[in-house]
């Protein structure tokens, strides 16, 4: 019972990076943040503060009373995701690839993946505004490559992740309320939906074999989920040409529930355990933005975040086996982005920023399905207004996750090693009217 327990929180964390790389109700951090709008262009700097377009419903609710009274508001993007994960171990390493012929490295994990959003905003009146953020990603999020053996795996972190696909949509509705001409408040409701089917690893009982012929393969199926929170946000305009908004958001969970099911030389393991919950935390968030004017045609936005990762001491797991809880013992994570719009003389807009995210953990205590570090954006973009109101636009970002190093393992044996590529590019398409 005891060597089961273990297997089952270290199969947590798999489920755990899953959501929290690719479901995005909330900014930096492990929260991605790319829609393909507009504010994408410029890293999300600003995004809070800027109150330009229908996506303002999912930036800061209360930046719907500065869009124009008594209209409806539409927003419309999607956008092609292209992830690339390649992992180098160190001599140090322990964990035998098992493989002839195999690395140990696992391949490029990274696997494509299609996203984008609608967003509507309304102002009622001069006082109250209603509106919607539906965002979406749907993908296989990550795929070790096993040399093709259907047996085993030649990944050094195979006991911690293989693959993973993953359905997740967020709908928020949100009221708007105008306090006077400078001050307006707004209220958003996250909910989150989640569907998960993942595979990974799983070790013999005992001392560590020389090949991995023995392992397990274990499968989570069905997982699904919903939960809501309640989000706060405040928009001042301090000046006609200086706004600042404030956007808050509590901690909130996931209870993923499925079957786990068991394929080959299992060690006395069941081959399906029912009632399977892996409970996520998502930690409470706090956002400062603002967007100064500086003339006519340019405007610079800023972002600073806070992300209460220190919260994520543990990962709670539950199945008929039993409970228990998995250590991460993480710490708080910080949000930096600068950004500019500039408008030329005729119907273009242009943006370009640039945002940093701190590291949520150190290397030893990073895991291969966790491959989370310091991050740095690099995002351009372009909108174009026609006669007739509607705009159209596009966006890039450039996201690096930095090299992850791994000195990490357990009774399986040492992963040493870091990532010679992690990094994302998203590539958006806006359509506003």
């Amino acid at each position: 019972m005891g060597y089961m327990r273990r297997f089952l929180f270290r199969f947590a964390t798999f489920t755990c990076l899953a959501l929290a790389t690719w479901n995005a109700p909330l900014a930096g951090g492990l929260y991605i943040t790319e829609f393909g709008d507009p504010s994408m262009g410029a890293s999300g700097a600003g995004s809070g503060a800027l109150a330009a377009d229908a996506s303002t419903a999912f930036h800061n609710p209360a930046g719907i009373m500065s869009l124009d009274t008594a209209k409806n508001h539409w927003l419309v993007s999607a956008e092609y995701i292209d992830p690339s994960l390649k992992f180098n171990k160190e001599p140090d390493t322990t964990v035998s690839t098992g493989i002839q012929g195999g690395d140990g490295n696992g391949g490029d994990a990274g696997v494509s993946a299609i996203g984008g959003g609608l967003w509507w905003a309304r102002p009622l009146n001069e006082k109250f505004g209603l509106g919607v953020a539906l965002n979406s990603v749907s993908a296989a999020v990550m795929e070790y490559n096993n040399s093709g053996n259907p047996n085993g795996n030649d990944y050094v972190g195979r006991y911690w992740a293989t693959e993973v696909e993953l359905l997740t949509i967020t709908l928020m509705p949100s009221v708007a309320w105008r306090i006077n001409e400078q001050w307006s408040l707004g209220f958003g409701i996250p909910i989150q939906f989640g569907a998960l089917n993942l595979d990974v690893f799983v070790p013999a009982p005992g001392p560590l074999p020389s090949v991995p012929l023995t392992d397990s393969k274990a499968k989570i199926s069905e997982g699904d989920d919903y939960s809501a929170a309640v989000q706060l946000s405040a928009l001042w305009e301090a000046t006609q040409r200086l706004r600042f908004g404030l956007i808050y958001t509590p901690e909130n969970e996931l209870k993923f529930n499925g079957d786990l099911n068991f394929t080959g030389p299992g060690g006395g393991i069941p081959p399906v355990i029912p009632k399977t919950d892996v409970t996520i935390p998502f930690v409470q968030t706090l956002k400062l933005h603002g967007a100064s004017d500086i003339s006519e045609q340019l405007t610079l936005m800023a972002t600073i975040g806070w992300e209460d990762w220190s919260s994520f001491d543990n990962l709670l797991i539950s199945t008929d086996a039993g409970t228990g809880a998995l250590s991460r013992d993480w710490k708080d994570t910080w949000k930096f982005a600068l950004g500019l719009r500039w408008r030329t003389g005729d119907a273009w807009t242009h943006y370009t920023g640039i945002a940093y995210d701190t590291s949520p953990t150190s290397a030893s205590k990073r895991t291969a399905d966790m491959p989370i570090d310091e991050q740095w954006r690099l995002s351009a973009g372009t909108n174009y207004a026609f006669t007739g109101g509607s705009t159209l636009g596009a966006a890039l970002t450039y996201a690096d996750y930095g090299d992850a190093r791994i000195d990490n393992g357990g009774d399986w044996g040492q992963v040493v090693g870091k990532y010679s590529t992690n990094r994302i590019l998203f590539l958006g398409v806006n359509y506003g009217w």
